[in-house]
């Protein structure tokens, strides 16, 4: 499938702006996408650039309620070409009006919504699960029937673990992940953000993606030493890297040095960037995407501004 073809469906112009870097010296063409009238066709084309080969627009999202009159609160209201959301706080006990705002996005607009959880021990899981290993397999299920019972389209680990944690042991961490995808099957998503590189080889036969927090990375080497820390056990266009927008979404993260456009925002850095690895056309990372992604609702001259540049970075809609 053409991603180029299906892009230009979906997007009715692309209009150059000019960024400035935080030192106001340095200066991007950026293309910004202007959706046409949002047709059915408009949303059949949405849903099959979402299902072709592409690099992936992922942000965790917060503060969702789905009700009130703030578009912040919602999902439908973040970019179409988002591909993966997850959900950062409250994921349980949805009200119908949640449930009607993930049914929308996931059906209308194509997009994938997990929801994140700790795994450095089960007293993040839903559950009242002694916290020792033998209860392992119990508590993956109970994450597995949550999954199931909202219709999410899977779970996204945060494995911020220390040593002493039950997770923290490799083993443990890999019976979790087995265990889950035992239970979701093997169409549902398995996401990994944290510490990617302490998921041992088995582990990551069972997740789709590993999502490096790589917040405040100012050049390509220091994500490509992120990237190098799980090269061994997936591909490139299993990685997906982001950007802290809980606290630098103003200025689309820190100054990142990239060797042909010189300094520019470091999420727009990581939109560019390629792992060494990718050496073939048609080969890619896996995407980017921002922490606390609904901060950038408050941007004034262009809500979420920044993940709608990287978007078009990655999948460009004009060629």
């Amino acid at each position: 499938m053409n991603i180029n073809k299906i892009a230009k469906k979906i997007f009715l112009s692309v209009l150059p702006i000019a960024t400035l870097s935080s030192c106001d010296t340095d200066i991007e063409n950026i293309i910004v996408q202007h959706p046409i009238e949002k047709d059915a066709t408009y949303y059949e084309n949405l849903r099959a650039y979402k299902k072709s080969d592409h690099q992936l627009a992922f942000g965790w999202f917060g503060g969702w309620t789905a009700s009130g009159n703030s578009p912040v609160k919602y999902l439908r209201y973040l970019p179409d070409s988002m591909d993966i959301v997850s959900i950062w706080s409250s994921p349980y006990n949805l009200t119908p009006e949640q449930i009607e705002d993930l049914r929308y996005v996931q059906e209308v607009n194509g997009t994938r919504v997990t929801f994140t959880i700790f795994s450095h021990n089960m007293a993040n899981f839903p559950g009242n699960f002694e916290n020792i290993a033998e209860n392992i397999p119990a508590a993956a299920k109970a994450v597995a029937d949550t999954i199931l019972k909202y219709g999410y389209d899977g779970i996204d680990f945060d494995h911020e673990c220390s040593y002493g944690d039950l997770l923290y042991n490799k083993s443990n961490m890999t019976t979790l992940l087995r265990e889950m995808r035992k239970n979701l099957g093997p169409d549902k998503l398995i996401l990994v953000d944290g510490n990617v590189g302490y998921i041992t080889e088995e582990g990551w036969e069972y997740a789709n993606y590993a999502v490096s927090q790589a917040y405040a990375t100012g050049s390509p080497s220091r994500l490509q030493s992120r990237y190098n820390s799980v090269k061994n056990y997936i591909g490139p266009e299993r990685f997906i890297v982001t950007e802290n927008f809980e606290s630098y979404w103003q200025d689309g993260g820190v100054n990142y040095n990239d060797p042909e456009l010189g300094t520019i925002p470091s999420l727009l850095g990581m939109a560019h960037w390629q792992p060494s690895e990718v050496t073939e056309p048609g080969q890619h990372k896996g995407g980017c995407g921002t922490y606390h992604m609904e901060y950038e609702y408050y941007h004034s001259d262009d809500e979420y501004k920044y993940i709608r540049q990287a978007i078009q970075i990655m999948n460009p809609a004009g060629k």
